[in-house]
């Protein structure tokens, strides 16, 4: 428990550091999540750039996967320079560099809570909301965020030793955002590269629990390679950085 206190305080202390200063505060973050979210669905929805006969169903798709997409966005860009952004404490501090890795994991938790709820709110007065499936949903949520864990493990590390690989990450969420179907139906060429996409089983299995009536897209089993290959990740850092990092703070 006293770990777990320590940990609060961390991310309070990270918050305040990252909106210092702001107008809005921590606020600011939850609307830009729904300035994103309401951006994409007016080009995409209002706009029908996309095909029209797919408009009823197609509205609760784009909305669950960039629900899932822009918190796993931000952990992975906050995650990756957390231990260089934290450099001074951790040099004074006998915390250990794991405790911080954490601080980015509760934010991604609670920015996907609360982006989540006014997206519920909509799916369920549209009736695409299955009820029984929120609680699952947000299970869904958590284990994709231990999931990136693994990767952020010997990302932060190694953003230590390259001295900033934050911009390459966050050209790389890029690329990786508009290679995952959140934003249109996976087809053809498109949907068997997806099929070997790190981040498209977590999201169709998030969709299959929310979306009343969603049946999934992709043979979930083609996570095993990659939950493996991101658990090896996972261990190479802890095993073989860890010396070298502290030396590097």
């Amino acid at each position: 428990m006293e770990r777990v206190s320590i940990l609060w305080a961390l991310v309070r202390r990270d918050y305040a550091l990252q909106y210092a200063g702001s107008f809005l505060g921590i606020s600011w973050m939850f609307l830009q999540n729904l300035v994103l979210i309401s951006l994409y669905a007016l080009v995409f929805l209002v706009l029908n750039l996309k095909n029209p006969s797919t408009q009823e169903d197609f509205t609760a798709y784009l909305l669950t996967g960039l629900l899932f997409w822009i918190p796993i966005q931000e952990l992975l860009v906050r995650g990756t320079g957390i231990l260089t952004d934290n450099r001074s404490l951790l040099k004074r501090s006998s915390l250990g560099i794991d405790l911080f890795l954490w601080i980015p994991y509760v934010q991604f938790l609670i920015h996907s809570f609360v982006t989540s709820i006014p997206v519920f709110v909509y799916l369920g007065y549209t009736e695409k909301l299955n009820l029984t499936g929120i609680f699952f949903g947000y299970f869904v949520l958590v284990l994709s965020g231990l999931y990136l864990m693994l990767l952020l493990h010997y990302l932060s590390r190694l953003n230590i030793l390259l001295k900033d690989i934050s911009p390459l990450i966050r050209l790389v969420s890029q690329l990786v955002f508009w290679g995952i179907p959140v934003l249109y139906y996976p087809t053809g060429v498109l949907k068997q590269w997806n099929e070997w996409n790190p981040f498209t089983i977590p999201l169709d299995v998030f969709r299959t629990a929310v979306i009343s009536g969603f049946h999934a897209q992709f043979d979930w089993f083609h996570l095993a390679p990659f939950l493996f290959f991101f658990f090896l990740v996972y261990l190479l850092a802890k095993r073989k950085f860890q010396s070298v990092i502290l030396d590097h703070l």
